[in-house]
This record gives C-alpha cells, sequence and structure tokens, in this order.
C-alpha cells in the first residue's frame, strides 16, 4: 500500500514537473519577443521619434519636455496621427487615432500627409485663384512646399498680403510678383518677407505680411513657400497650415 502511494506520488510529481517545462517552452518565445521589444529603437535625427522623445546618440529617449513618457514609450516607431480619415493619404485608414495601411496593394505610406484643396499649386502656372475673400486651410504637406495664388486687382492700390492663423509651427516665405496672365509668365519681385509682422509672444505677432504697389486691372502672383528646413522624414509630423487674404 505504501510502494502504490509512493508510485502515485512520483507520477504526480513527473506529471507536475513535464507541465512546468512545457509552460516554460511554450513562454520562451513570448519573452524573447518582449525582449526584443523593449531594444532601444535607434535613430538619425529627432523626426525618427514619437513626439515627447528625441534622438541623443542614436537612440530615441524621453526629451523630458511637458507630461513624462517612458523609454518603452520611446522605442515605437513614429506614427502619423489622425482624427478622421481626412488627415491621412489615400491608401491608408485612421485606426485609433494613427494612419494605417489599408491592405490594398501597393502599400502606402501612411507618415504622409494628405494634400490641401488647393493642390496643384506648386507653380505660377496652375496656381489657385484669389476669390475675394480669405483661403482657408493652406498647407505644407510636404517639405519645401510651395503654394501660389494669383489675384486681379480691379483699382490702384496698395495690395496687402497676409498668412495668419497659423497652426503647427509654419515658417515661410511670402512674396508677391508682377504677373503676365496672358502668357503666363512672372514679372518682377515686389515685395517679399520671411518674418512676423512684430516678435511679442502674443497670437496677432503671429502673421506674416508683405505690401506692394498695385496697378489697376493687372494680376499678380503670390507665393507661399515652406521655410522650415526640416530632413526627410518629417512628413509625419503634424501638419502646418495657415490662412490667407488680400485687401
Amino acid at each position: 500500500m505504501k510502494m502504490h502511494w509512493s508510485l502515485t506520488a512520483l507520477l504526480l510529481v513527473a506529471v507536475g514537473c513535464g507541465n512546468v517545462a512545457q509552460e516554460e517552452a511554450v513562454a520562451s518565445p513570448e519573452l524573447a519577443t518582449e525582449e526584443a521589444s523593449l531594444a532601444d529603437r535607434t535613430c538619425v535625427n529627432t523626426l525618427s521619434c514619437r513626439a515627447a522623445c528625441t534622438c541623443v546618440a542614436g537612440t530615441c529617449v524621453p526629451d523630458d519636455f511637458g507630461p513624462p513618457v517612458s523609454q518603452a514609450f520611446c522605442n515605437v516607431a513614429p506614427v502619423r496621427e489622425c482624427s478622421s480619415g481626412a488627415d491621412c493619404i489615400t491608401g491608408c485608414n485612421c485606426v485609433s487615432g494613427a494612419c494605417v495601411d489599408s491592405g490594398f496593394s501597393p502599400p502606402a505610406n501612411c507618415l504622409l500627409a494628405p494634400a490641401d484643396s488647393y493642390e496643384n499649386d506648386n507653380t505660377h502656372t496652375t496656381a489657385s485663384s484669389y476669390p475675394g475673400s480669405p483661403q482657408l486651410n493652406h498647407s505644407f504637406h510636404r517639405q519645401g512646399d510651395v503654394d501660389w495664388v494669383i489675384v486681379f486687382v480691379p483699382t490702384t492700390q496698395v495690395l496687402n498680403v497676409e498668412t495668419y492663423n497659423l497652426r503647427n509651427g509654419p515658417a515661410m516665405k511670402l512674396e508677391i510678383y508682377a504677373y503676365n496672365y496672358a502668357t503666363r509668365t512672372l514679372g518682377a519681385l515686389l515685395g517679399s518677407t520671411q518674418d512676423y509682422i512684430c516678435r511679442l509672444p502674443v497670437s496677432s505677432c503671429f502673421v506674416y505680411r508683405v505690401s506692394a504697389n498695385a496697378q489697376a486691372n493687372n494680376v499678380y502672383a503670390i507665393k507661399v513657400t515652406d521655410m522650415r528646413g526640416l530632413p526627410s522624414g518629417s512628413d509625419w509630423t503634424p501638419t502646418p497650415k495657415y490662412d490667407l487674404k488680400m485687401y
């Protein structure tokens, strides 16, 4: 009887040990995956890292500004944030606040920003026309983006052009050119600025304004150039936007 219970106990111990070994064997791939996910993300510049992280000595680390984030947070690749599908390019959907590939071939680069409604206005020959009221929601959807707008001036006046309501940190050059609409050719540069109208830390100063003497019944071309100077890979960051008016 004692031998019977001893064998039973040995069998239970053996089975128990076998289960533990099996569980460890099953768990080990997960552990390896977890360890791999904790590897520090390498970077070339801060734009290779998520928001709230910065690139230090080739590694994405918390930038220590604003609410703190963990190193694990910085080990994840950046994504383009979105509130709706309109914030993503064709081929990407807005899922849980991030632009992700829709699964159709060829795969889309969901870090890229969609163009605004005024595109294709990258040249003076494809410029949008100023309707007489402000143009809203212009954007720099690529590094070095250029937006052109042409305007007809019916009376001799000082033509003022402003970009205002700046969002997500646009930096720009604003220029006015004489323009021959019949031949689609640029004339002389009449005015240019790359600076705010004032430098006080108030919203009313964050406006670009350029002026020129305009003659009656003439057309003028306005050029707005992205001057942020960001390196390749910055498209995932919030898209700089601005509104434009003339008077």
